[in-house]
C-alpha cells in the first residue's frame, strides 16, 4: 500500500512538472517577472497539482457524467478564486495587472485541459477494454514518468537561451534534474513490482531483500549521476544567452545620452546591458577559457549523441519498412539469426571482404526466403528450425531437408556427425 501511494505521488509530481512550465514560458516571451522572485513564481505554478489530484480521483470513482461535470465546474471556480487571491496578495500594490491576469487565465486553461484529458482517457480506456479485453491497460502521459520525456524540459531550456530569459532557463534546468531522478525511481519501483507480480517463483525471496539490493544499486547510480550534473550546476551562471528578436531586426538601438554640461556627461542607462545594471554599473565578468572549452565540449558531445540517435532511428525505420511486407503484400516477420554466431563470424572474419556475402550468409538468406514463401505468421520464439519447417508445410520436402542441413551447419557450425546425432 505504501509503495502504491508513493508511485501515485510520483505520477502527480510528473504531471505537475509538465504543466508548471507554461507560465514561465509566457513570462519569458513577454519579459515579465515576479516581484517576489523566481521561486515564488514557480510555487504559484505548482497550484496545478490540486486539479491533477482531484480530476484523477473523480475520473476513477465517479460513475455519473453529470456528477463529474459538476465537480469540474466547482474545481474551475475554486482554482479561479484561489489563483486570483494569490495574484492579488503577491501582486505589486495589491492590484491586478497584465501579469496577474495572465496567471489566472493560464491556471484556468491548464485546469480545463486536465479535466478534458481525464475524461477522454477514461472513455478511451473503456473502449479499449471492450474491444481488447486481454490487452494491456492503456496508460496516459499524465500517469507514466519516463526518461524519454526529459526532452520536454530541454526544449524549454533552449527557448530560454534564445529569449535571454534566465528565469525560464533556471526553472527548466532544475525541473529537468528533478524529473530525471523522479523517472528513475518510478521506473525502478514500477518494474520491480511488475516483476514480483508476474514471476511466482520469486515469492520465496523476501521482498525487502530484493528491493534493498536493487535500491542500493539505484542509489549508487543516482549519486554518480548527481556528481556528473554538478559541473552544469556550477556553470549555470555562464550560459551563452542570445536574443532571438535580434535575429530578425536590422535596426540597432541608439541609446539616448543626457548632456548636462560640456565638461560632464552622465553614462547612459538606456544603452547599458542588464548584467551591468545588476553589477552596479560594472561590466559582467567574462567566463574563462576553461569554462568556454568545457561548455563547447559538452555542446559538441550532446550534438554528436543527438545526430547518432537520429541516424539509428532512421536506419530502424527503413529496416522495418523494408522487412514488413513481402512481394505479395503480406505482412511478414524477419527471422533473426543467432547474435552469438553472428558475432563469432564477424570476429573471425568469415564474411570476407566488405560488400561480398559469404556462403553462410547466402544459405541463411535462402532459408529465410523459403520460409517466408510458405509461412506468413511469425514463428514462436521456442520453435526450432524443424518445427518452423513443419508448420510451414515443408517437413517432408527433400530440398527443404537438404537446405535444413546446410542452414544448421551455417548457423551453428555443426559437423555432419553432429547433424546425424541431432536428427536421430
Amino acid at each position: 500500500m505504501t509503495l502504491q501511494r508513493g508511485l501515485k505521488a510520483m505520477e502527480y509530481l510528473h504531471a505537475t512538472l509538465f504543466f508548471a512550465m507554461l507560465m514561465p514560458l509566457i513570462c519569458a516571451a513577454v519579459e515579465w517577472s515576479d516581484s517576489a522572485g523566481t521561486g515564488a513564481l514557480y510555487l504559484k505554478c505548482l497550484l496545478i497539482m490540486v486539479p491533477i489530484i482531484v480530476t484523477e480521483r473523480a475520473a476513477k470513482r465517479v460513475r455519473s457524467v453529470i456528477l463529474y461535470m459538476g465537480i469540474s465546474v466547482l474545481l474551475l471556480a475554486g482554482v479561479g478564486g484561489v489563483s486570483g487571491l494569490i495574484a492579488l496578495l503577491t501582486g505589486g500594490g495589491g492590484r491586478f495587472g497584465g501579469y496577474e491576469i495572465c496567471y489566472c487565465i493560464v491556471m484556468l486553461l491548464e485546469t480545463f485541459f486536465v479535466i478534458v484529458k481525464r475524461f477522454a482517457d477514461r472513455v478511451r480506456a473503456a473502449k479499449w477494454e471492450r474491444e481488447e479485453p486481454l490487452a494491456a491497460k492503456r496508460i496516459s502521459f499524465l500517469e507514466h514518468p519516463t526518461l524519454s520525456l526529459v526532452w520536454y524540459f530541454v526544449v524549454f531550456y533552449l527557448i530560454g537561451l534564445c529569449l535571454r530569459a534566465k528565469l525560464l532557463c533556471d526553472i527548466a534546468f532544475y525541473s529537468a534534474i528533478v524529473y530525471t531522478f523522479l523517472a528513475l525511481f518510478y521506473e525502478y519501483f514500477g518494474v520491480t513490482r511488475a516483476y514480483l507480480e508476474m514471476n511466482r517463483r520469486t515469492r520465496g525471496i523476501p521482498r525487502r531483500r530484493l528491493y534493498g539490493v536493487g535500491l542500493s544499486m539505484l542509489l549508487v547510480f543516482s549519486a554518480l549521476l548527481l556528481i556528473g550534473m554538478m559541473p552544469a550546476v556550477f556553470l549555470a551562471g555562464h550560459r551563452p544567452y542570445t536574443d532571438i528578436w535580434e535575429w530578425f531586426a536590422n535596426v540597432h538601438f541608439v541609446p539616448y545620452e543626457y548632456e548636462s554640461a560640456p565638461e560632464f556627461q552622465e553614462p547612459s542607462a538606456g544603452g547599458a546591458d542588464w548584467t551591468e545594471l545588476l553589477n552596479d554599473g560594472e561590466p559582467a565578468p567574462e567566463p574563462s577559457k576553461v569554462v568556454n572549452v568545457i561548455m563547447g565540449a559538452i555542446g559538441a558531445v550532446c550534438l554528436l549523441a543527438f545526430a547518432y540517435g537520429v541516424i539509428l532511428m532512421i536506419r530502424q525505420v527503413l529496416r522495418d519498412f523494408r522487412n514488413s511486407r513481402d512481394e505479395n503484400g503480406d505482412i511478414v516477420e524477419e527471422i533473426e539469426d543467432d547474435p552469438i554466431a553472428r558475432q563469432r563470424e564477424m570476429i573471425f572474419g568469415k564474411k570476407g571482404r566488405r560488400g561480398a556475402k559469404s556462403e553462410a550468409e547466402r544459405i541463411r538468406q535462402k532459408y529465410r526466403r523459403t520460409i517466408r514463401k510458405h509461412r506468413k505468421e511469425r514463428p514462436a520464439p521456442h520453435e526450432s528450425p524443424a518445427e518452423i519447417e513443419e508448420y510451414a508445410g515443408l517437413g517432408n520436402d527433400e530440398q527443404m531437408q537438404q537446405l535444413h542441413r546446410e542452414y544448421e551447419k551455417a548457423r551453428y557450425g555443426k559437423t555432419e556427425e553432429n547433424l546425424r546425432i541431432s536428427d536421430e
